[in-house]
């Protein structure tokens, strides 16, 4: 977790930057695609927090979590003054210096165990085949899927960016190619190589909307994720695993 990128959210979404420094930050986002998904999840954690009225379960672990890493994080500060006092703190006020603890929280939230795999359990290319190769250089497919089959996706990468540059509308590279770039962690690239896919009529259309998914939930960006994961129509190979997704997701 990136705690300065957290920070940054947590000070712009609470309004304590100055109108440059948001300025220069809302420059930022545009294309930090780790900014734009902790701005989401913080968002619906604010929200989580502040406005819920009738707890769920869910919500109830989650205040246990954070009165429990309070008392750890705060133990020092709060026994410091001859009396312990408890009061109410505001929200806004609570967050607007974010601490260790906080940022633990909020980690404890964005990248909790049970979503934190999602992106792994559910990724459907695990191997690249290039039996239904088209034109280009053979060897080099060959090569790129020897990588790949081995979760070399750096040096993958590397040959399928040629590859794909030399040929755009080859849909077999296009669509390993947005892969090794959700896994090389260049996500927003990667959605518009296989938007591109998706906008065409090759057998990878839905597969590649599945992926766009798949990197959203990466980022921990659901609502996005959910979006994506709806266009996946029936008698599709990815339906049932999509239909999964969207279940764990909301």
């Amino acid at each position: 977790m990136n705690e300065e990128k957290l920070l940054a959210v947590a000070r712009y979404l609470e309004g304590d930057m100055g109108l440059q420094e948001k300025q220069e930050f809302e420059t930022l986002i545009q294309s930090d695609p780790e900014l734009q998904g902790l701005l989401e999840e913080y968002k619906n954690i604010h929200l989580t927090l502040k406005m819920k009225l009738a707890p769920s379960e869910e919500d109830r672990a989650v205040g246990a979590a954070l009165q429990q890493l309070n008392q750890q994080y705060f133990k020092d500060a709060a026994m410091a003054g001859p009396v312990k006092v408890t009061r109410v703190v505001p929200f806004v006020s609570y967050l607007k210096w974010m601490s260790v603890a906080a940022v633990l929280v909020i980690g404890l939230l964005v990248w909790a165990p049970w979503r934190a795999n999602l992106y792994e359990q559910y990724g459907i290319s695990k191997e690249m085949s290039v039996a239904e190769r088209g034109e280009g250089d053979k060897n080099n497919l060959e090569k790129a899927a020897a990588f790949y089959n081995v979760h070399d996706f750096v040096a993958a990468g590397k040959i399928l960016e040629k590859e794909y540059l030399a040929d755009t509308d080859n849909s077999l590279i296009a669509y390993y190619y947005g892969i090794t770039l959700i896994e090389n962690t260049s996500e927003a690239k990667a959605r518009t190589v296989l938007s591109k896919l998706h906008n065409g009529e090759s057998v990878f259309k839905y597969d590649a909307a599945y992926y766009i998914a798949l990197s959203f939930i990466k980022q921990n960006n659901y609502p996005q994720a959910l979006e994506w994961l709806e266009k996946i129509p029936r008698d599709t190979p990815s339906y049932d695993k999509a239909q999964e997704l969207i279940k764990k997701l909301r």
